[in-house]
């Protein structure tokens, strides 16, 4: 009977742990016993299974040697034990007084990867413990650059490696530790690693300025934002004095960035990329191709010979300085709508027989071009030839004065601004000759000499530009002959 009453104040306490060793990873229980254990004679036998484990099963203990505690060692991890407590002595032998059911805590999984997918999706493989059992694992998931967001834990299937995480943050930090479960319990140690997921790209971007040697280009943040903190901003071909460049991130919520380059050859197709930059992670890009503003071309000229009343033929010289281009634009007026192409190579010439006007002066406008990028103009003016005066040109006498006039009309078609006139003595050699400008339409002979025989030329005059002539033979005293 007192042994009877001994035992039944037997008690037990288990205490798991997980030794961390490069082999597999025993699990250490503590059974304790307690009250005083030393005046008790016989001995005590511990059976369990599997017979795994230290002390060996059916290991027997003098109670002297027990003291206060039998201790577990060496058990096989994420194992379900039975253990049995048997005491013996001159009078009893194998009496049961103690019997339980202990699950040792599993090992932690192995190798875990992180295969980054998109900004919200990241791929985790991992290896099952190599010893015990396991019924699944336990991950949880740690923000580290949202201090906002909560910890995440997820119950994960046994069978689940390789495993989709989802619903993250684009370009957001997280550590991911990750436990295995067995009948319940979880492993004292797990497998841990940081990582950060693509974050977005960044929004459209056009060249905010650009001439010859600088594309400076403007772009807008990724939305939604998401978590950056870096532009990575590169050109190509890498002919700028920095092709290649971090902007940091401004403002919550961030606002458009710029980025310029400099040093680039005239009239050259450039790619441009923006990308957002997150820890080691980079997004996908925003590209798009922009060209530098070609040289101009110089030295317009017009042959007068070529200049008609309805047409003329302009001329150029090419660029000074090295540029690239693809053709020449000329064109009436800066919104001509259907400028002339003249392709890189051709003779620097274009001729104009449409829509012109005779004696009105235009601008003709020469640009050089590349891809869909003109240069700054190249500029001439040009005044078609005015039409001849009308063939009505008349003498007209005062009859007080006896003052001869010649006087003509304008061709109805035509502009000009002035006359000129050029008479000459004839039948008398280096007779009076001359010319003279007026802007009505009428001459008076009386600025000739007297009596003499004259040849007289009108002309239609546009800014310097004559047209045909009018002649006609007039002597001073009176009308001889019209040509």
């Amino acid at each position: 009977m007192v042994h009877k009453i001994l035992f039944s104040v037997v008690k037990v306490l288990l205490v798991a742990a997980v030794l961390l060793t490069d082999f597999a990873r025993a699990a250490d229980l503590v059974i304790r016993i307690p009250g005083d254990l030393s005046q008790q004679d016989g001995f005590y036998r511990l059976d369990y299974s599997p017979p795994v484990g230290f002390p060996a099963a059916n290991t027997t203990f003098r109670p002297q040697a027990i003291s206060d505690v039998i201790e577990f060692s060496r058990g096989l991890p994420g194992t379900k034990y039975d253990f049995r407590l048997y005491y013996s002595n001159s009078s009893i032998v194998d009496w049961l007084t103690w019997t339980a059911s202990i699950t040792t805590a599993p090992d932690p999984p192995s190798n875990l990867s992180i295969d980054v997918r998109t900004g919200k999706i990241a791929l985790l493989q991992w290896r099952h413990p190599a010893t015990g059992g396991y019924s699944g694992f336990k991950l949880k998931v740690i923000p580290l650059s949202e201090l906002t967001k909560s910890i995440r834990n997820i119950v994960i299937r046994e069978d689940s490696s390789p495993f989709q995480l989802r619903d993250l943050t684009p370009g957001a930090t997280y550590e991911i530790q990750l436990f295995t479960v067995y009948e319940n319990k979880e492993s004292s140690a797990y497998i841990s690693t940081n990582f950060t997921t693509k974050p977005n790209t960044p929004g459209r971007f056009i060249v905010w300025f650009r001439n010859e040697t600088t594309l400076l280009v403007l772009w807008q943040p990724p939305y939604p934002a998401g978590v950056y903190t870096d532009y990575k901003v590169s050109i190509d071909p890498g002919d700028a004095e920095l092709s290649e460049t971090y902007v940091a991130k401004e403002g919550e919520p961030p606002g458009p960035a710029q980025a310029a380059f400099n040093g680039l050859i005239p009239g050259r197709a450039y790619n441009i990329s923006v990308e957002t930059v997150s820890e080691d992670q980079i997004s996908d890009p925003t590209t798009a191709q922009y060209r530098t503003v070609p040289w101009r071309p110089h030295n317009v000229t017009f042959n007068p010979d070529l200049i008609g009343e309805t047409s003329f033929q302009v001329s150029w010289s090419g660029p000074r300085e090295i540029t690239e281009f693809d053709r020449y634009q000329v064109a009436i007026g800066i919104r001509r709508k259907t400028p002339q192409i003249i392709e890189r190579g051709d003779p620097l010439t274009a001729r104009f027989t449409e829509n012109l006007k005779p004696g009105r002066t235009y601008q003709v406008v020469v640009k050089t071009v590349s891809g869909s990028v003109a240069s700054w103009p190249a500029t001439g003016n040009v005044t078609t030839r005015p039409l001849p005066v009308l063939d009505n040109i008349q003498t007209l006498i005062d009859e007080e004065t006896k003052e001869a006039t010649v006087v003509w009309e304008p061709n109805p078609d035509s502009y000009q601004d002035e006359y000129k006139i050029t008479y000459s003595e004839l039948e008398t050699f280096n007779g009076d000759s001359s010319s003279v400008y007026v802007a009505d339409t009428y001459f008076s002979l009386s600025n000739l000499q007297p009596g003499r025989n004259y040849s007289l030329s009108i002309s239609a005059v546009s800014k310097g530009v004559e047209s045909l002539e009018r002649t006609m033979y007039q002597a001073t005293s009176k009308f001889l002959k019209l040509k």
